[in-house]
């Protein structure tokens, strides 16, 4: 009797001792989370908000594969190639087009480079995509009709102007064409080797 009785004391302060413990401890709720502690939720990031600004004026730079490009959107007209392609267009009255000559510094690059198209995106969120030179020239020899003289000239323009392939460790000029001049650009992106590698440009 006596060590029954030492065992259930024993027993019943082990049992006031785990009530004491669970009511110190958080209560937990029927799937063992705490119940009663209030937890803060993870913010949601906020996109990064761009204001669009006018860049229309500004010299553009891209970098890609170790080549360095430059343009200005509004085009040179002094510009050799540029000169010679518009007197062409002239001789036959062809459809008008705003001509950009880039300036590619190849010196240091690793792939040839063909200045495929430039991209625009105006101010105002309009996209503008520059046009395929060869097409114009296509329409020009049309309107040459059967003057041969001029039909020539537009071809050889044709090939030292607007056939641009420049190989690693050249320098040289492309001209890239619009449809319309581009009066407004805030943000500009450039596929240098082709339609599948894009770069941004830099207004400076």
């Amino acid at each position: 009797m006596i060590r029954t009785a030492r065992t259930v004391a024993a027993a019943s302060a082990l049992l006031i001792a785990l009530l004491m413990t669970g009511c110190s401890g958080q209560a937990e709720t029927a799937d063992g989370s705490a119940a009663g502690v209030e937890t803060t939720p993870t913010p949601t990031p906020t996109p990064t908000e761009q204001t669009p600004v006018e860049n229309v004026g500004k010299n553009w730079t891209f970098d890609y594969q170790g080549a360095t490009g430059t343009f200005k959107l509004a085009g040179d007209q002094t510009d050799p190639a540029v000169a010679a392609i518009e007197q062409a267009r002239a001789s036959v009255n062809g459809e008008a087009v705003t001509l950009v000559p880039v300036t590619i510094d190849n010196t240091n690059g690793t792939e040839p480079l063909n200045m495929y198209s430039i991209t625009v995106i105006t101010k105002d969120g309009q996209q503008i995509d520059s046009v395929d030179l060869a097409d114009y020239f296509s329409s020009w020899r049309d309107a040459a009709g059967d003057d041969a003289e001029k039909y020539n000239a537009l071809i050889d323009t044709e090939s030292k102007y607007a056939m641009f392939d420049l190989a690693k460790g050249a320098k040289g000029t492309a001209i890239v064409a619009f449809p319309s001049p581009v009066t407004s650009a805030w943000r500009v992106t450039v596929m240098p080797a082709g339609g599948f590698d894009e770069v941004e440009a830099t207004a400076t």
